[in-house]
């Protein structure tokens, strides 16, 4: 009985045991569970739609094109910095710990050793240009204006990105509405197949006109089916711009796009004078002809003279330099008037070598001037180097001037596009209302035998043809101005 008693007291606290590991382990699997809903949720963004805005913000992120013309941007600058550095004065030093063998001369006792010698040297100079043919101010002015012109191309790069999103948004956009218009035409013709197989079956129709229909109905088929594929094709272009992997995971936004009946298109001459002042390309081409003219005047700096003023101090050690002692030596000799003795005649004993803190304090120097460099002749290189950058300044000004030639062209090409897609898709308008009543009386007379299927399937695609001829005006047209309008400066939106 007491054994038994043990065994389920040993059961109870195992059972609790075990009760608090599951409940421990379940935490940790909802824990889990919870991180790894949350890294879905996060991946799952992408599966929302994106507005134009979000897709052009993204692409500047991740754009490999626009990371290098940042990194040139970022080099320029540095490069700018480092000019502007130039007018600070350069200091140099360097210190050399030296064993000579064999017979050297000592530079510090100007003797000659034959044991091993060390010697230890310390200096540093300093070099300050007081006048250097300006090449150092104009130098900081074409570092600058390379900086600015970085920074336009850098916005080139993202303008082409986005002008490039915007045509491959809205033909994902286009694609959508296709598809839509194929398969309500697919709809209204699967309805027609029926309506006709019931006529035929009662008689009222030959089945020469079911084989027109369902004929009709096999076409708006293939029609749908191409019209997706057009639309998957679509997607995947706009999901390469985009650098996305999946397509599955990119969705857009649908806005309403409207054209107003009294749309009015700025002139032309308004454009390009907007334009002028906001479109980077054209920035980007003054400021390098501004960095030519620059470069122009370092390379005249060259043929001046330079004038720079000098300092250096420096102390060293060796291992030779030994303190010296004066001996005093009595020198008798015998003449014949006697000995005779001479005066003391001095003479060096060498001792120990002088300490190094006495040797670098005794042998410390210091040295300032000017030094002045005049050139006189160098094979005509600075004459050359001059002449190619002034015909580098005068290229860079042509450069200037035919950006601002093509952009104009540009403005009145885009103006001309976007004025005729406004009046084709105005004339369309009039020919889809047109066509849609020649549809709705034909398919009347249809349906009350009145009309062949071939009368039925022209009108229905004529009408089909003219409703996506009308979609695809209108998008073209929203293209155009938004390049329009690109073009002035505004941010491109729908």
């Amino acid at each position: 009985m007491a054994e038994l008693l043990s065994l389920l007291a040993f059961l109870k606290i195992v059972q609790k045991k075990l009760y608090k590991k599951l409940i421990s382990i379940a935490l940790g699997c909802i824990s889990v569970s919870a991180v790894y809903a949350q890294k879905q949720d996060t991946a799952l963004v992408l599966g929302q739609p994106w507005s134009l805005q979000q897709c052009i913000a993204y692409a500047w992120q991740n754009n490999i094109q626009v990371k290098q013309a940042e990194i040139s941007q970022k080099m320029a600058k540095n490069t700018q910095t480092g000019s502007k550095a130039n007018l600070l004065p350069s200091v140099s030093g360097f210190a050399d710990h030296v064993y000579n063998d064999g017979r050297t001369i000592d530079p510090f006792t100007n003797t000659f050793a034959t044991s091993q010698v060390l010697s230890e040297d310390f200096y540093v100079s300093a070099t300050f240009t007081v006048f250097g043919g300006f090449q150092n101010i104009n130098t900081i002015k074409e570092d600058k204006a390379n900086y600015k012109a970085s920074t336009y191309d850098l916005q080139v790069s993202k303008n082409n990105i986005a002008l490039n999103i915007a045509s491959g948004y809205l033909q994902v956009l286009l694609d959508v509405e296709l598809l839509a218009e194929a398969k309500n035409q697919h709809d209204v013709t699967l309805q027609q197949v029926e309506h006709t197989q019931k006529l035929v079956d009662a008689g009222g129709l030959a089945r020469s006109n079911l084989l027109d229909v369902e004929s009709q109905e096999a076409n708006d088929e293939v029609n749908e089916i191409n019209a997706q594929n057009q639309l998957d094709l679509a997607n995947l272009a706009l999901a390469q711009m985009l650098d996305i992997d999946s397509t599955q995971l990119l969705k857009i936004l649908k806005p309403e796009l409207n054209i107003p009946d009294n749309a009015v298109l700025d002139a032309p001459e308004q454009v390009y004078a907007k334009a002028l002042t906001t479109q980077p390309d054209i920035q980007s081409a003054e400021t390098k002809w501004e960095s030519a003219e620059s470069a122009k005047q370092v390379a005249a700096g060259a043929m001046y003279p330079k004038l720079q003023l000098t300092g250096s101090m420096g102390t060293g050690y060796s291992g030779s330099d030994a303190s010296t002692s004066i001996i005093l030596a009595n020198e008798t000799i015998v003449t014949n008037y006697g000995p005779l003795t001479l005066y003391d005649q001095p003479q060096e004993s060498e001792g120990p070598v002088i300490p190094w803190s006495k040797q670098l304090s005794d042998n410390f120097n210091q040295s300032f001037g000017l030094r002045l460099n005049v050139p006189i002749f160098n094979g005509l290189q600075s004459h050359v180097a001059w002449q190619n950058a002034k015909l580098n300044a005068q290229n860079s000004f042509y450069n200037y001037q035919n950006a601002e030639m093509t952009l104009r062209k540009n403005i009145q090409q885009a103006y001309a596009d976007a004025l005729g897609a406004l009046k084709r898709y105005h004339a369309l308008q009039k020919a889809e209302v047109s066509l849609k009543e020649s549809y709705n009386y034909t398919k009347s007379k249809f349906d009350v035998g009145m009309a062949t299927s071939l009368d039925y399937n022209t009108a229905q695609t004529n009408l089909a043809k003219a409703e996506s001829d009308l979609l695809q005006a209108k998008y073209n047209f929203v293209f155009k101005v938004k390049v329009l309008d690109f073009y002035e400066g505004k941010p491109l939106n729908l």
